[in-house]
């Protein structure tokens, strides 16, 4: 009886969840998380340390294109990261005085491939930090996501907390209209139909998403409340999407205005039907991936709304 009184007080779930409060057990969670995950899904392959590709470099920004599935940085010097890609090919650029070497000017998820930059000395650091704060910065990712897209342009306005279950606190985010979200912030993204189609034998979209704010798992957030959430998507599918080979989520263009060095790149779309382990087949067009597809998304005011 005495038992079941404290569950039914919710004692055990408040002393779980200040547990996941305290930094070091979230960090376990989450690196737990990524072992399953690891583990878990089929044809993982590690990315080698040459397995990165220079998209741009200038004096004062290097982009490059991130792997899917590799750590951006890690304490852990046997790990395979982004820092130790760069180190091993770029070794003259490695700045020792630097926690991890390198002055990452943004993020990407450890299962998000696609374009990442980097700032190659303070000053260039600052100005890129004030584009982003400004919102002055463009982003563009491609992804396929689980379903048929019915809209053409949705633009979401949905706040994101933190999921406060202590299962997945620490580890996930949800929108602000989740009874189980809290500390809620403003997130905005823009998503536009590119084509529907079957991914595996079971309806997928192809969509380019535009975030216009930069919180944590925005984009995954935002497509899940949509009830379209990514192909691959291990987390934001509850544990259960580990069929597929990767998560289908790429940082495809990045526009940044910098007043010392302006620079606008993009990679090829790598979900592209012609790649057989994508397993993507699309069976209507609706947007081409061009520059009109890229004006679309960041300047038409038609759209559907979703807002809170």
């Amino acid at each position: 009886m005495v038992k079941s009184r404290w569950w039914q007080q919710g004692l055990i779930n408040k002393i779980l969840h200040q547990l996941f409060r305290l930094k070091i057990l979230r960090q376990f969670f989450r690196y737990t998380n990524d072992i399953f995950f690891f583990f878990f899904t089929p044809a993982h392959v590690t990315p080698a340390l040459d397995d990165i590709e220079i998209i741009y470099q200038s004096l004062h920004y290097l982009v490059v294109n991130k792997k899917n599935d590799i750590l951006i940085n890690s304490n852990n010097g046997k790990d395979v990261t982004v820092q130790r890609q760069l180190r091993h090919l770029l070794p003259h650029l490695a700045n020792p005085s630097l926690t991890h070497d390198f002055r990452f000017s943004h993020r990407l998820d450890y299962a998000t491939s696609g374009l990442l930059c980097l700032s190659l000395n303070k000053r260039a650091a600052g100005k890129i930090t004030k584009c982003f704060t400004k919102h002055h910065v463009d982003k563009y990712y491609i992804a396929i996501v689980r379903g048929h897209v019915s809209q053409n342009l949705i633009d979401v306005n949905l706040q994101i907390g933190d999921d406060i279950r202590p299962e997945w606190f620490g580890i996930r985010m949800v929108s602000e209209v989740s009874p189980f979200a809290k500390h809620c912030r403003r997130a905005h993204t823009r998503i536009l139909l590119l084509q529907r189609g079957i991914y595996n034998d079971y309806p997928a979209s192809k969509v380019l998403l535009k975030p216009c704010t930069g919180r944590r798992h925005q984009l995954r957030v935002h497509l899940s409340h949509l009830g379209h959430t990514l192909v691959g998507d291990y987390t934001y599918s509850n544990r259960c999407d580990v069929t597929p080979h990767r998560m289908f989520l790429h940082a495809l263009r990045l526009a940044v205005p910098s007043p010392l060095d302006p620079f606008d790149v993009r990679t090829a779309d790598p979900f592209s039907e012609d790649e057989p382990k994508n397993r993507w087949l699309p069976v209507e067009n609706i947007n081409s991936l061009d520059e009109q597809a890229f004006d679309t998304i960041k300047l038409s005011p038609v759209c559907y709304q979703v807002v809170r």
